[in-house]
């Protein structure tokens, strides 16, 4: 348990520190003394994951204590670890190459090469390279997945002979967050 100690002069309606410009109002010298259960001052969550590192659940409140459910999870072989402080679902994974594994921010995806409106003449043509160089890319025109294909050297080249926007989803493995991008084809 961490105690924390007040003096009565806190508790009454008006009190100003000392070095104010307003008299301080003073209290009983009794001092009062608040406990705050140890379990209050440190958040545990429990963080549920593949065989990649990929998060696919987080426990943040439980009936029982999560020490408990963690050990009934490495009872039952479920991979996950106890982690001290909040995690982002969408922007994190659990490193699992260090001896303990450990919860990380997801690297971005690095796209390189001059992303522009092009000709609507499907001979104007985007050259990017993207990092890392294995990816799913995805090509969306008014909602619609139009064209999938999977990369494995790092490159893309775009081109349309349709007027309009695409996006264009850059999807890799785990641990990556996905990239995404808009080109304008005119």
């Amino acid at each position: 348990m961490t105690g924390v100690t007040l003096d009565n002069t806190w508790a009454v309606p008006g009190f100003v520190p000392g070095g104010a410009s307003v008299p301080a109002t003073t209290g009983g010298a009794e001092p009062v003394t608040l406990e705050e259960p140890e379990a209050l001052n440190k958040t545990k969550t429990l963080v549920r994951h593949d065989a990649n590192g990929f998060i696919t659940q987080i426990i943040l409140q439980a009936a029982r204590p999560m020490d408990e459910i963690s050990k009934s999870f490495t009872e039952a072989g479920i991979d996950h670890i106890l982690y001290d402080g909040p995690v982002d679902i969408k922007e994190a994974y659990v490193d699992l190459t260090k001896e303990r594994p450990e919860v990380l921010p997801k690297p971005e995806v690095i796209i390189t090469g001059e992303i522009r409106p092009i000709k609507a003449d499907g001979v104007d043509t985007l050259h990017l390279t993207v990092q890392p160089e294995k990816f799913t890319v995805y090509v969306w025109y008014d909602n619609k997945l139009v064209h999938q294909e999977d990369v494995t050297d790092g490159k893309i080249e775009f081109a349309s002979d349709q007027v309009g926007t695409f996006r264009v989803t850059v999807v890799p493995g785990q641990p990556y967050k996905v990239g995404a991008f808009e080109v304008g084809a005119q």
